[in-house]
């Protein structure tokens, strides 16, 4: 019977599951303290979540697609609004207008919008999501709010540009997901 081993590298923080060939195991410090799992249990685990996320899941085969011509629908920002007042931390609560266009030739139903950032740049926005139901008859378009916090998580270097790089992923309730990328100016 094939034991297995939790391994723990601390220097990265990660946890892995390895063979007890494995010649750096190093849960804890102490050799004799590291968790051996036997490989029964482990494949009835494995089988308890697949038939928990069988059981909870809706039956819709979901797709990401990379937003652009010819696709069902456009998603644009066409605004984003925020107040003056910033927290301690210098976070704002910022409106994102998100207008998403029907270009199909059937109703098409929004469920869900996310927004974050993209890349590593100065100024980051918190991953934001909101839940929504809203139809979407062919040739019109909605404007839906969604609210993220953003703030300067640290200073501009001499040679980077002042802006964002915000990914829009918006999902339908056909389970279809389309993924859009805005770039746009930072003000201070």
């Amino acid at each position: 019977m094939t034991t297995l081993r939790a391994v723990h590298d601390s220097s990265t923080c990660t946890l892995g599951i390895a063979n007890s060939l494995h010649p750096r195991v190093n849960f804890c410090a102490k050799a004799r303290d590291n968790v051996l799992v036997r490989h029964k249990t482990i494949l009835a685990a494995l089988a308890v979540a697949f038939v928990t996320a069988c059981s909870s899941s809706s039956g819709l085969v979901s797709q990401s697609i990379e937003g652009g011509p010819g696709q069902p629908i456009v998603v644009d920002i066409s605004g984003v609004d925020n107040p003056m007042l910033t927290d301690r931390e210098g976070s704002r609560d910022y409106e994102i207008q998100v207008e998403v266009s029907n270009d199909s030739d059937v109703p098409l139903t929004v469920t869900r919008i996310t927004v974050k950032t993209e890349g590593s740049g100065a100024f980051q926005v918190q991953p934001s999501s909101q839940k929504f139901n809203e139809m979407i008859d062919p040739g019109k378009d909605h404007v839906f709010p969604v609210r993220a916090m953003g703030r300067l998580v640290r200073h501009w270097r001499a040679d980077e540009a002042r802006t964002i790089t915000l990914r829009c992923i918006v999902e339908l309730s056909n389970g279809d997901s389309y993924f859009y990328t805005f770039e746009g100016p930072v003000r201070e």
